[in-house]
């Protein structure tokens, strides 16, 4: 794939191998959800699954700790005013949809059963829920310097993997097999399609992993990129599973 030249050089999040900076100031997952505040500003809100700042596009997920340490960071290319927002495809608002869309779904000769009042009713409804939802009210517009290399709305999932394919190690983005029979459910293991890819990482705060996640729409959409901390229970299940493959190693 011929790649475009994109420059990451002044990108206002930067990821590193453990932890980011947003404007130059560092941040670093598994620390204390004040830490971000004092380096993002105080959150626009604080829904069930995290603290959202609306003018960065930008949410913080510290519920996953129990802890309020910070476990993810979530960069959206997509909020509930997209077409795929407004049509039921965002992985956290599958119950969301547009008042048009409603009337689109439901025609009868030619005409929709759903009147125009009732169209905004449903939209002046959905106004008034958004604040519910982790997307924040603007997305990020700006190129995520990952490693060095971009990830940008609009970028399918093999374009990112062309320029990941310069680092040093395998730090490409895979299928994540949610039903776990071994098999990318796409049919196809080189283009984009609707679901989550994961690029592994490095150990970092107390020998936790930071890994990295791509989520897309059905339509093929890149919906937000997730920068993850590996939970404590996970960690300790990989621990046991390393200890256990270097036993069996030695005894060979």
């Amino acid at each position: 794939m011929k790649k475009e030249t994109i420059d990451v050089s002044q990108a206002i999040v930067k990821i590193d191998s453990c932890g980011l900076t947003y404007k130059g100031k560092k941040l670093e997952l598994g620390t204390p959800i004040e830490d971000w505040i004092k380096v993002l500003g105080k959150p626009s809100r604080d829904t069930d699954l995290a603290y959202v700042w609306d003018d960065l596009g930008i949410a913080v997920d510290d519920w996953q700790n129990n802890n309020k340490e910070v476990a993810g960071v979530y960069i959206f290319f997509l909020n509930l005013d997209s077409p795929e927002g407004k049509s039921q495809q965002l992985n956290h608002a599958r119950d969301f949809e547009s008042g048009e869309n409603i009337a689109a779904r439901n025609m009868e000769g030619g005409k929709s059963l759903i009147t125009d009042d009732q169209v905004k009713k449903f939209n002046a409804e959905n106004e008034l829920k958004k604040k519910n939802y982790i997307y924040p009210f603007k997305v990020y517009k700006d190129v995520v310097n990952l490693n060095g290399f971009p990830v940008k709305a609009g970028m399918k999932v093999e374009e990112i993997n062309s320029y990941r394919a310069d680092l040093p190690y395998s730090g490409k983005f895979g299928y994540v097999d949610e039903d776990i029979d071994g098999v990318n459910d796409s049919g196809t293991t080189t283009e984009t399609f609707g679901g989550d890819y994961r690029a592994p990482g490095a150990e970092c705060k107390d020998g936790r992993l930071q890994y990295y996640e791509l989520t897309y729409t059905a339509t093929k959409k890149l919906e937000y990129l997730k920068i993850g901390y590996e939970s404590k229970s996970d960690y300790d299940s990989r621990k046991v599973s390393e200890a256990s493959f270097e036993e069996r190693k030695e005894k060979k």
